[in-house]
Formats: structure tokens, C-alpha cells, sequence
């Protein structure tokens, strides 16, 4: 388009010349995509079949999102360039209704409720601000009780959400156009069900994706696709809200998945490969993928069950052993995708084989090969209980004795894992009668094997210096 013809445009813009608005509808759609970011957010791309006049035309895009951010939205196909856009989200109410005829006539009815005779009158709406108040002839009403009648609806009163695009086209043609845009009010949530076999060394496990719907429109027959990972957003949405193009690569499908996962730049996407409708206030559940038989670690454990300063103690409470569960995100594990972050809830049958839940953790964003750590509860039967045997604190210098009885209650030999943090760098232990390991200057680990229906007494003793 050359220098000329654009100025000619923008001339004819300047001197609000008018052209007839093509409203396109939900009858016009060709394909619907949406993806949907873990942050509470989506991408809409939504094709329409168009008829375009050459020249100027006024594109009404009705039933886009009501929290759309129009600033985001872009316009593909046909030879046409983009001149204006606006988006109205003045939609149809009583109260719009009323606010759009101030100072104007409306036909009031008013039904008597004793012989149910109406009466028509003329009215002149003065006010909506605190109420709506009425001139009826010589009079003034406020909270009247009847009925109005409205001659007609106002231009700038929409039934849905519509996103209006001022368009110059080169020649008149149909043509299929993309318009995609952000979005608030669509988001998404991964959840996991596991289950663990009798033996407690192997598990199923669902995925499953939750996708909620609070844009404010029906995204009918759509193909849908979510992004797991945290994408920077400039928190400076428009007022009116309550509330591109990717390279993938290494496409794979999971196990006996319903989704293909792959990669999108540095987070990672998942498409559901069918379509689905998801209605405006609706909450929806989608199968991610599901695996069987994954090798599974169950492990007891204590963690700082001991202050993490050095002082004299008198009081010590009993604590019960974490349940952890541990599996291995790898293929060999018949696992081996990335997982995104979510709530995993586990469940074992009893004797009867009655199912039962057993505890739930919430994991992060988790790559493939690596492990997962599920901490599900407090075990009944296996207990710690600790006392401080000696305290003695001279000049800079404080030493001080610990005594710790972890005891099995079960009928199997089990380990535990005991790890400690002190807060204090300038740090060491003396001695123990277990050995330990050290993983930092002041964290320390301790793996003890407790005996059945037994106990394992762990001592040790720490300096401090100031």
C-alpha cells in the first residue's frame, strides 16, 4: 500500500466517514485454539470466515472474552491493513439500559394489582446515579413499580463482548481470519491420583489436568493446549478487567497418554488430541496421561526434630516418622515425562480391598529423571523421643549432649533417615555412636536401622563456639 492511499485512509478517519459494520458471529467460526498458562491466563486464536468489501470495513468480532486484553490482539489473513480497533464490553442490562436513556423518553407500565389494569405512561429518566428517577408529566417518581419500555437499544450496547477492527482491504474477497488475543480468566491446574500396590513398591498413576473457565464466554469445539512454567507478564491489565509464535521441538507422546507433550522454548506444552468445549463458569477435568507399575521407595524419616540453636532443654515432645514416598521419573521407571506442579493424592486398598486415601503432597515442575519426594503423613508406629543429657557452656564455648530413642512398633526391621540443621556455623560434633555424614557445615544425616517391635538409641555430642 503506498504513501498515498494510506493518507487517504487516515483523512477519511480524521472526518469520521462511516462504513457498514460486519458483525461476525459464533456461526462464522472456522476453528477455535486455545492455550491456557499455568498462571492464570490464555491465548486465544480464534478463525472466522469473512467477507471483505474493498476498501474500508468495519470488523465486529462478537462473543470474544470478556476479560480480553485488546492491546495483545492481532489480526492474520486476507490483503488488509489494520486501522483502528475498539473493544466494547458495554454489554445489555437494565442498568446499561437505564444509564444509556438518561435525560431521554421511555414508555412506563404499571400493572394495578387489585384488577390488573395497566397503565402506559411517558417518562422522562433524570437520574440513575442513586436510584433511577423519573419525570412522569408534572411529577417526579423514584423507586417506581412497574415495568419500561425501551424504544430501542443503543449503538454502543453490545448482547456479548465484541472486539471491533477497523480494516482498508486491497480487493473484495472471502477470506478465513485469525484474530488471537490474551486473556484473563482462563487457567489451569495439573493433579496426580496414585495408588500403591500391597507390597507398597510399586504404583499407578493418573494425571490429570484441570482447566477452568472464567472469561466470561463459550469456547465451543476447540482445540486446547496448556503451557507448564512460569512466563514473566507486566502486571498492567486495562481498568475495565475485574479481575507468539513458538519453534517446538522433540515431539513425543507419553504412555498411555491422551495429551502430547512437548517442548515450547524453556517450558513445556501439552495438547490435547482431540477437541473440547469448556462453557464460561465451568470447571473441567481432562486425563493427562496414565502409568502403571512405576517402582516405588517408601522411606521413613525425622527432620530437625532438635532446635536448631544450642541451649539448655528441659522439654522434649514424642514426633512421629514422615511417610515418604519416592519414585523415579524416568523411562526405565515406565514414568519419564515432564510432570507439571500440582497436588498428588495417594491411595492403597485395605485387606478387603477396599480403596482408602492415604496422604497427599504438592510437587514442583518436575523434568524427566528426576526423582520425586512425596511426604503423605506421620507414621503411627514408628516414634522418636529425645532428651538433652548434659548442658554446659563455658566463655564462648557450649557443649552440650543429646539423647534420641527412635522405636518400631512394626513387625518388619525398618530404616529411618534423621537429618539436623544447627543455626550456628562455627560447629561440630564431637561424637555419636552412629555414624553420620555431613552434608553441610551445619546439617548433618544419620541412616539408623531400627529392629522390629525394637528400639535404636542414638547419642551424640556437639561444641558450639560464639
Amino acid at each position: 500500500m503506498n504513501k498515498f492511499i494510506f493518507s487517504f485512509i487516515l483523512l477519511l478517519i480524521s472526518n469520521h466517514i462511516c462504513f457498514a459494520e460486519n458483525i461476525l458471529t459464533t456461526k462464522d467460526i472456522l476453528d477455535m485454539n486455545i492455550t491456557v498458562y499455568s498462571s492464570g491466563f490464555g491465548l486465544v486464536k480464534d478463525i472466522r470466515n469473512v467477507n471483505l468489501e474493498k476498501g474500508l470495513n468495519s470488523l465486529s468480532f462478537s462473543n470474544v472474552s470478556a476479560q480480553i486484553q485488546p492491546e495483545t490482539s492481532i489480526l492474520r489473513g486476507g490483503n488488509l491493513k489494520v486501522l483502528e480497533q475498539n473493544f466494547n464490553y458495554d454489554l445489555i442490562s437494565k442498568n446499561s439500559l437505564l444509564e444509556k436513556f438518561t435525560n431521554k423518553e421511555v414508555t412506563v407500565i404499571k400493572t394495578n394489582l387489585a384488577t390488573g389494569t395497566e397503565t402506559e405512561e411517558k417518562a422522562v429518566i433524570l437520574s440513575t446515579s442513586n436510584g433511577t428517577i423519573l419525570k412522569i408529566g408534572n411529577r417526579i417518581e423514584t423507586d417506581y413499580p412497574g415495568r419500561f419500555i425501551f424504544s430501542n437499544i443503543p449503538e454502543n450496547l453490545k448482547e456479548k463482548p465484541t472486539l471491533t477492527i477497523d480494516v482498508f482491504s486491497e480487493k473484495k474477497e472471502q477470506t478465513p481470519l485469525e484474530l488471537s488475543y490474551l486473556t484473563q480468566g482462563l487457567s489451569w491446574e495439573a493433579n496426580y491420583v496414585a495408588k500403591l500396590n500391597d507390597e507398597e513398591n510399586l504404583l499407578s498413576l493418573n494425571g490429570w489436568v484441570t482447566m477452568t473457565n472464567n472469561s466470561g464466554v463459550d469456547y465451543t469445539d476447540a482445540n486446547v493446549q496448556f503451557v507448564a512454567g512460569n512466563v514473566n507478564r507486566v502486571q498492567n491489565f486495562p481498568k475495565h478487567m475485574r479481575l507468539k509464535k513458538a519453534n517446538f521441538a522433540e515431539t513425543r507422546v507419553s504412555m498411555d497418554s491422551t495429551m502430547i507433550e512437548e517442548n515450547l522454548m524453556d517450558y513445556h506444552l501439552y495438547s490435547l488430541e482431540r477437541k473440547t468445549s469448556i462453557l464460561s463458569n465451568q470447571t473441567k477435568q481432562l486425563s493427562l496421561f496414565t502409568a502403571q507399575k512405576i517402582p516405588t521407595i517408601k522411606e521413613y524419616s525425622f527432620k530437625n526434630i532438635l532446635p536448631s540453636y544450642v541451649n539448655k532443654q528441659n522439654n522434649f515432645q514424642k514426633d512421629n516418622a514422615i511417610i515418604n514416598i519416592i519414585i523415579d521419573n524416568s523411562k526405565q521407571s515406565n514414568l519419564g515425562i515432564p510432570l507439571p506442579a500440582g497436588t498428588v493424592r495417594v491411595y492403597k486398598d485395605d485387606n478387603k480391598k477396599r480403596v482408602f486415601f492415604v496422604g497427599e503432597d504438592v510437587i514442583s515442575h518436575t523434568s524427566e529423571n528426576e526423582k520425586i519426594k512425596l511426604s503423605i503423613g506421620q507414621a503411627f508406629d514408628i516414634t522418636a523421643t529425645k532428651k538433652q543429657t548434659s548442658f554446659l557452656k563455658l566463655g564462648d564455648i557450649t557443649e552440650a549432649e543429646y539423647e534420641i530413642i527412635f522405636k518400631n512398633a512394626k513387625e518388619t526391621t525398618e530404616q529411618i533417615i534423621f537429618s539436623q540443621f544447627f543455626s550456628n556455623n562455627d560447629f561440630k560434633i564431637l561424637n555419636s555412636n552412629i555414624s553420620y555424614q555431613e552434608n553441610s557445615a551445619s546439617e548433618y544425616t544419620w541412616n539408623i536401622k531400627i529392629p522390629a517391635k525394637q528400639s535404636t538409641i542414638l547419642r551424640f555430642k556437639i561444641q558450639m563456639r560464639k
